[in-house]
């Protein structure tokens, strides 16, 4: 004859287990996934403003090129999943070359993804954000007459 007993002693705690911890593991994967493909999606904007500034280097270190400004709209969405997103920059020279570290993240949201650029000695970044959703969004290229190219978010 069974044992009910010793059947519901371990049947019970089992049970239990699968109840709080099958919503709370499933909970902690989507939360991760969610994290993920957030990045992901920043990753690829990021990756796009810093391959828009180098062909904007590209195109206007040129001798041919007059001293002048240059506005290039970003081309990018003005939000990822319904959320907006910032970028800032930052510029740093070393030996002959100037680097420019773009860092994106999402408002309100702790997910954020970086981009680095690698640009000639002639560059300066001024100090400025980006944000999506705002109606002009876009980088500024200002030439100068010594053929220097400050960058900035406009």
């Amino acid at each position: 004859m069974p044992h009910v007993t010793m059947e519901y002693a371990i049947m019970v705690p089992i049970l239990i287990l699968q109840v709080v911890l099958m919503p709370l593991a499933a909970s902690w994967m989507i939360d991760v996934w969610v994290t993920r493909r957030r990045e992901t999606g920043l990753l690829d904007v990021a990756s796009h403003m810093s391959s828009t500034i180098n062909q904007l280097y590209f195109s206007l270190n040129r001798d041919e090129v007059a001293a002048g400004t240059t506005l290039q709209s970003a081309n990018v969405p003005s939000f990822i999943e319904s959320i907006p997103y910032v970028a800032t920059a930052s510029d740093q020279k070393i030996e002959n070359s100037t680097i420019i570290d773009l860092h994106l993240e999402f408002m309100g949201v702790d997910v954020t993804a970086n981009a680095r650029v690698t640009l000639g000695p002639n560059v300066l970044w001024n100090p400025s954000t980006f944000v999506s959703n705002a109606t002009t969004a876009g980088i500024q290229v200002v030439k100068l007459s010594n053929g220097t190219l400050s960058f900035s978010f406009v």
